[in-house]
């Protein structure tokens, strides 16, 4: 089953995004839309229920009404304890496990510290809240592995959200990939690899076949009928990856590795389906890590390539994001442009 986005709109400056998975499962989602006092058009969301979406709706126009110069707010940072709050009010509302994170954002909080900023939150900090909580007990018993785990889960789905919100500009997972390759079984850290360098979807790396790979002009062609979005692209091959795409093609040369159809990525000697994912779950709780989706590591790729400077126009081109689709249509980056996002030279201009 092919995924389907439905938009609907639910009242004046709110919408209403329902998106159905492969698996026929809806998810809903809201988002607020109204032109600014500047006279720009401005997107955000707000949630995924209709009272927290009415809610945070009356916040921004308020905003607005005051004249609140919206880029700098975006740019503002905020504690723990304000992004907790907001995070319990919009986002977790109706969940049954509501109580449960209310509690897991008091500890975070009491540890952490409520006024420390969410940009601030390191892999150093989250350690010593794992340490801390570790040597706490409750009624007389040692807190488990499993509630920390959850807190730490609670705590990344916060800032996942943030990144989102661009409240955050990354979430601390650089360390952790390290940590994941460091897991991972060889033929899964190819895997992780390609995704890592390209920002793949995981669909888009099980269908890639040897004939998508222009090795002449260092990109991946992808068609229409292989990417979510059903549009044409072309991803640039970094050398990283370049190395990966070579062992493999000498492994299935040399019978190391299945060679079947023409495809570039298979599992035990198959072509891929979604059994690997059980693969890389292993390798994350091998490697400790918390709530580390696939999916995550595209997030990473659009991360580093923003914080390394490169405007967004190139980047979008090579993951195919939708965002921005008029800016799109009219500001078409050219082959060159776009492989010099992998190329290891800084940008010698920014285009925002």
């Amino acid at each position: 089953m092919a995924e389907r986005t439905h938009w609907e709109s639910v009242e004046q400056h709110l919408r209403r995004m329902k998106h159905e998975d492969r698996n026929g499962d809806w998810s809903t989602r809201y988002f607020v839309r109204f032109r600014d006092w500047k006279g720009k058009d401005r997107t955000f969301s707000a949630g995924t229920t209709l009272k927290g979406a009415r809610q945070e709706k009356r916040r921004l126009l308020t905003l607005n009404d005051k004249r609140v110069d919206f880029e700098k707010e975006k740019e503002r940072d905020v504690t723990l304890s304000e992004w907790g709050s907001r995070y319990l009010s919009i986002y977790a509302k109706e969940k049954r496990s509501i109580a449960d994170d209310q509690r897991h954002v008091r500890h975070l909080c009491r540890i952490l510290g409520e006024h420390t900023l969410l940009s601030e939150i390191s892999l150093a900090q989250i350690e010593r809240f794992k340490h801390t909580r570790k040597s706490e007990t409750h009624r007389g018993k040692r807190i488990s592995e499993a509630t920390i785990d959850r807190s730490l889960e609670v705590l990344r789905h916060m800032m996942r959200i943030a990144l989102e919100e661009r409240i955050i500009e990354h979430v601390p997972t650089a360390d952790e990939y390290t940590k994941l390759l460091a897991a991972a079984t060889p033929h899964l850290q190819r895997i992780i690899r390609c995704c890592f360098e390209t920002g793949m979807r995981s669909g888009e790396i099980k269908g890639l076949t040897w004939a998508k790979i222009d090795w002449d002009e260092g990109f991946i062609h992808l068609a229409a009928e292989d990417t979510k979005e059903r549009k044409p692209k072309k991803i640039p091959i970094s050398p990283t990856l370049r190395t990966v795409l070579q062992e493999i093609r000498i492994d299935q040369r040399e019978g190391k590795v299945a060679a079947i159809s023409g495809h570039v990525f298979t599992w035990k000697g198959k072509p891929m389906k979604e059994g690997w994912k059980t693969a890389y779950h292993g390798a994350c709780r091998r490697a400790r890590i918390v709530d580390l989706r696939f999916h995550d590591l595209r997030h990473t790729f659009v991360t580093r390539k923003v914080k390394e400077g490169w405007d967004y126009k190139r980047i979008m081109a090579i993951t195919g994001h939708s965002t921005f689709a008029v800016f799109q249509d009219y500001n078409n980056p050219s082959d060159e442009d776009i492989k010099e996002v992998v190329s290891g030279v800084l940008p010698r201009k920014m285009v925002r």
